[in-house]
C-alpha cells in the first residue's frame, strides 16, 4: 500500500515536471484533450443510464401485465 502511494506520488511529480516543460499552446491542447475525454466519458455514462431506464420501463410494463393477469 505504501509503495503504491509512493509510486503515484512520483508519477504525479513527474507529470508536474512534464507540464512545466510545455508551451502555453501545448498546455491548452492537453486541457482540450482532457475535456474531450471527460465529455466522452459522460456521454457513455448517459447512454448506460438511458439503457437502464428503458429496461426499468419494460420491467414496469411487464409487472403491470402480470398484475392484470392475476386480477382475472
Amino acid at each position: 500500500m505504501v509503495e503504491e502511494m509512493a509510486g503515484k506520488a512520483q508519477m504525479h511529480h513527474g507529470m508536474f515536471e512534464l507540464w512545466e516543460l510545455l508551451t502555453e499552446d501545448q498546455k491548452k491542447e492537453v486541457m482540450l484533450m482532457k475535456m474531450d475525454m471527460k465529455i466522452q466519458w459522460m456521454e457513455i455514462k448517459i447512454d448506460k443510464m438511458e439503457k437502464m431506464i428503458e429496461l426499468k420501463k419494460k420491467s414496469i410494463e411487464n409487472t403491470k401485465k402480470v398484475k392484470e393477469m392475476i386480477k382475472k
